[in-house]
């Protein structure tokens, strides 16, 4: 019986870790996008990285906002994402950005980046 109750308490705690965390796929404009120099001294812990937010998003992420805008990073080094982001935000295009509000970058509040699409 307790190996039975140990089990079930155990499969609980992981189903419930899993409840809180919820799939995006935002449809919207890019709005801003900074990067941040690999010798910039005002911000050193972004160094290299870079973030763009999303103007006339059609949801609502857990996510944390910059100038009142969800502000998504992007892994260092993801040229083809920022290619992308780019070309969207050059070309006036709208996205659809797929986020999963538990993944931040490390050692941030920012939602990560995990799919871009352009439309």
């Amino acid at each position: 019986m307790y190996k039975i109750m140990s089990v079930c308490v155990l499969l609980a705690s992981f189903l419930a870790s899993d409840a809180y965390a919820i799939r995006y796929d935002i449809t919207a404009d890019i709005g801003q996008i900074r990067y941040h120099d690999v010798d910039n001294t005002m911000a050193s812990s972004w160094r290299g990285d870079m973030w763009f937010s999303l103007s006339n998003p059609n949801q609502q992420p857990n996510c944390k906002k910059y100038s009142g805008k969800y502000a998504i990073s992007v892994s260092k080094g993801n040229e083809t994402a920022i290619s992308m982001i780019l070309a969207a935000k050059m070309s006036s295009s709208k996205v659809i950005v797929t986020i999963d509000d538990e993944v931040k970058r490390a050692g941030s509040v920012y939602c990560q980046l995990q799919y871009i699409t352009i439309k």
